[in-house]
């Protein structure tokens, strides 16, 4: 998968001006978009659907992460959602607006920091053992841990929610998340099916099951990463 290369972390967080609050409603919601709001039907929607698991396979980069590169993470997917065509959006007056770039990082950091005491201590033991036995190898010779902590020295956090954010997407495309598919969810994986807004029987909106099975291939993100550098 050949990815445009991102603007270096720097530029996209500190040079750009946050996007403000929409003034102008959303014509149609789509599967690209995240919606605000509780209830089955918000949490149901397609768009929220991958953006908790775009979270969930970021959370534990963030476990990894210090306090100062903890936001950066969740900028980028916030980033990555709207580079993807989606929206942040919140209903007034049966209409949808954009909630702006602000109320999205509030939002994703809320997202990323639930569970995280039981993923540390989950990462701790995953590296202890490693260590131990070393039966745990990646491909490439590291640890998961050792993988995160590349990611973060590299300032690779965009790179790496785009690539989660398209598998998640696009799954024959990259072998970044393993994501299996179901005879439960229909079309789930055909990119004609995501362009459209999300009806009462989008197949999109029956995906959390499998959805839940997704887990990230860090060495598969990281050749991917990699393979969008200019030589």
């Amino acid at each position: 998968m050949n990815l445009p290369e991102s603007k270096t972390m720097t530029s996209m967080f500190e040079g750009d001006d946050p996007l403000p609050p929409g003034t102008t409603s959303v014509a149609k919601v789509t599967c690209m978009d995240v919606v605000m709001g509780r209830g089955s039907g918000t949490q149901n929607h397609c768009g929220n659907v991958t953006y908790r698991k775009l979270v969930f396979l970021n959370k534990e980069l963030y476990a990894t992460s210090s306090k100062f590169d903890k936001l950066k993470i969740s900028k980028a997917i916030v980033r990555a959602v709207r580079e993807k065509g989606g929206h942040f959006l919140e209903m007034k007056d049966k209409l949808y607006f954009d909630i702006g770039d602000k109320r999205a990082w509030d939002k994703t950091s809320q997202a990323l920091r639930e569970g995280q005491t039981e993923i540390r201590k989950r990462l701790e033991q995953e590296e202890a053992r490693w260590k131990e036995s070393k039966s745990s190898l990646q491909s490439d010779g590291s640890s998961k841990v050792a993988q995160y902590k590349q990611i973060i020295s590299d300032h690779r956090f965009l790179d790496y929610s785009k690539q989660v954010l398209e598998s998640l997407y696009n799954p024959s495309s990259s072998a970044a998340v393993n994501l299996p598919t179901t005879e439960s969810t229909p079309g789930v994986h055909t990119p004609e099916a995501v362009q459209h807004a999300c009806g009462p029987n989008c197949p999109h909106a029956r995906r959390r099951e499998t959805l839940n099975k997704a887990s990230a291939d860090l060495f598969a993100i990281q050749q991917a990463i990699r393979g969008r550098e200019p030589s």
